[in-house]
């Protein structure tokens, strides 16, 4: 099933909802979780529908099981709860990933933030990584972040990858502060979500 951005959304009584602006995905997988509605005549603001309610896609529109109703019963979309990936991570725009609090809040990487926000967490190359069990993952090499400076993810190298760098999603953060990061899954499971697609693809600061 492709859904493509820009598709008109079908609700179940037959009626257009909207059209799909953006998709919400999985960072560690790639799997699509959400398609966001863009607001119009009928939402005054845009919703998030889980892909689990699609039904199917005919002619390029997007079906989906929800009345009208029913569909201005969905979440509201706010910026703060997503953030969108590294440039180049999907080849094109309109993609997101959900945002973890430190995402969405205070794990930042430009210094001058301070000023507005006291206690942000100030991540910096050569800041360690350790995973769930405390064990050592690597250290920061590169930080990849939006324009208001929220980080999106980083690069770790040497320690358990042997020389080999990973770009890790900054959604699998659980703690952070000025100088170490700690993620919520353990070294295995790192490797897993931090395959080689995600590992040879550039990923350019900011």
């Amino acid at each position: 099933m492709t859904i493509e951005l820009g598709a008109d959304i079908i609700g179940s009584d037959g009626e257009k909802l909207g059209v799909v602006d953006s998709m919400v995905i999985d960072p560690t997988g790639g799997r699509e979780r959400a398609i966001v509605v863009r607001k119009g005549w009928f939402f005054p603001t845009d919703k998030i529908v889980p892909i689990d309610l699609v039904d199917h896609v005919e002619h390029g529109k997007v079906h989906v099981r929800l009345s009208r109703a029913e569909a201005d019963q969905m979440m509201e979309y706010m910026d703060a709860d997503y953030v969108m990936p590294p440039a180049g991570y999907y080849g094109a725009g309109g993609y997101m990933w959900p945002a973890t609090p430190y995402v969405a809040s205070d794990l930042m990487v430009d210094d001058e933030i301070r000023e507005r926000m006291p206690n942000a967490v100030m991540l910096s190359e050569g800041t360690m990584v350790l995973d769930k069990d405390e064990d050592e993952v690597g250290r920061i090499t590169e930080i990849a972040s939006d324009a208001q400076g929220r980080v999106q993810g980083f690069r770790v190298e040497r320690g358990f990858f042997r020389h080999h760098d990973r770009y890790i999603p900054a959604n699998l953060v659980e703690s952070a502060d000025d100088v170490v990061v700690r993620l919520s899954v353990d070294k295995d499971s790192l490797a897993d979500m931090t395959g080689p697609r995600i590992v040879d693809a550039e990923r350019p600061k900011g």
